[in-house]
């Protein structure tokens, strides 16, 4: 091994180890290990300044923005009203209610933590007001938050498409059907963990909808409704760029919750900007600091030396998978989503190809993947969020999560399994351009 490898190996998880931050541990890694290489501080920093000198990065704030004027001016609200009123009748309800407003709230806002804080404010205490146990609540609105990023749009599918130069269209398209494969098999193990916990009663209609039909909840949302429609609906028809519904979804957005929902003031407006900045900031930072990097470790050839040495282990594609799942999910407990693909995607998309496997359908597996770490400890973002908005402790909600964890295991086994569950979808929209 090269001294430039062993500086990759070392420092950067002793970095993390010590509680360095991740966006000073990549930067620090890359200048360390740029340095062996024998390359200049003009090399390091112009891979740095390249790393955000992607014009499709510009997506990301602009669908954080969308999803936070959204929760500011009451479209979600609305949204959840009509699951009420749907699924009202089916006893344990308000769990399905919740993984089924998270699915269509992941449709705008692209994040997992995001989608929690915005589900989870309005559920948790309603399914604790009617006796649903406060573990199950919080287990129930974390796992939903997970569909924010396999949903699309998804903020690390973004990224992602980026780094392995595929279409952020046929990434975002590849994980729609995935996606509601798995906020069905969610929705199920919510009604089962209902019934055994003894949380079957049938408390949907509050007052406020008593006197509202479906139809009428449907036609008061319609515009909330249709905020997904137009963002992928352009998307995939070609009449607009990922980046440029990005903008036409905070447009949309900004419009119906002032002048249709009249609910979003300057105060409110101001604060969805300020969650907006400090994401969008703490990510960007991160990606910049992952471009130095990702180009040593491209100079360095660690990917071909690794899909040689996976070769001595198998030839067999799904073999590979295998082992690349295992290790994504023990990677997934003590890596945060963005950091993981970031740094992984580099190495594992020239391994993967290398055996015959479509980007596209590695992403998804990616993603799935790090959908999962969004629940185990240590890291699990989606459990200290829902932890902190339910008052229950981090321990609590860990005993109630694992039938969702098993749940998400099983969905991620199949979109391995059957590619063309992820590679249907992509290849049809590409026929009808």
């Amino acid at each position: 091994m090269t001294t430039v490898q062993w500086v990759l190996i070392i420092m950067l998880p002793a970095l993390l180890l010590l509680g360095v931050p991740i966006y000073a541990a990549l930067g620090l890694t890359g200048f360390a290990a740029a340095w062996f290489l024998g390359a200049d501080l003009v090399f390091a920093a112009q891979s740095i300044f390249n790393g955000v000198d992607n014009f499709a990065l510009l997506a990301i704030p602009a669908f954080i923005l969308a999803g936070n004027i959204m929760e500011k001016g009451g479209l979600t609200h609305d949204i959840i009203r009509i699951f009420r009123r749907m699924f009202g009748h089916i006893p344990g309800s308000l769990g399905m209610v919740t993984i089924l407003s998270c699915m269509f709230f992941a449709a705008i806002s692209g994040s997992g933590p995001g989608t929690v804080a915005a589900i989870g404010s309005i559920m948790i205490p309603s399914m604790v007001r009617y006796g649903y146990p406060a573990p199950y609540a919080a287990s129930v609105t974390a796992t939903g938050g997970t569909l924010g990023i396999l949903i699309p749009p998804s903020n690390p599918m973004i990224i992602y498409a980026i780094i392995a130069n595929v279409s952020i269209a046929d990434v975002f398209a590849a994980g729609l059907l995935p996606g509601l494969l798995m906020g069905v098999v969610l929705v199920f193990t919510a009604y089962v963990m209902a019934k055994r916990s003894g949380a079957v009663v049938n408390p949907v209609h509050e007052q406020e909808d008593e006197n509202e039909s479906l139809g009428a909840l449907i036609w008061h949302a319609k515009f909330a409704l249709f905020l997904p429609v137009l963002i992928l609906g352009g998307i995939y028809s070609g009449l607009f760029t990922p980046v440029e519904a990005s903008v036409v979804a905070v447009f949309y957005a900004l419009v119906v919750a002032r002048f249709v929902y009249r609910q979003l003031d300057a105060r409110a407006l101001h604060e969805a900007f300020e969650q907006t900045h400090r994401i969008s900031g703490a990510l960007m930072i991160v990606v910049a600091c992952s471009a130095l990097l990702a180009k040593v470790i491209t100079l360095e050839t660690i990917p071909q030396q690794i899909s040689v040495a996976m070769s001595g282990v198998s030839t067999n594609p799904l073999v590979i998978l295998l082992w690349i799942n295992v290790f994504l999910i023990l990677v997934g407990t003590f890596m945060e989503t963005m950091s993981a693909i970031i740094i992984l995607a580099p190495i594992l998309v020239p391994l993967v190809t290398a055996f015959g496997i479509n980007p596209v359908h590695f992403g998804i597996i990616l993603v799935t993947n790090i959908q999962i770490a969004f629940l185990t400890p240590p890291l699990g973002v989606n459990l200290f969020v829902s932890s902190q908005i339910s008052g229950v402790p981090v321990e609590k909600i860990i005993r109630s999560i694992w039938p969702f964890l098993l749940a998400l295991l099983g969905v991620l086994a199949l979109v391995t399994l059957f590619p063309q569950l992820s590679l249907a979808l992509p290849e049809l929209l590409r026929s009808l351009r």
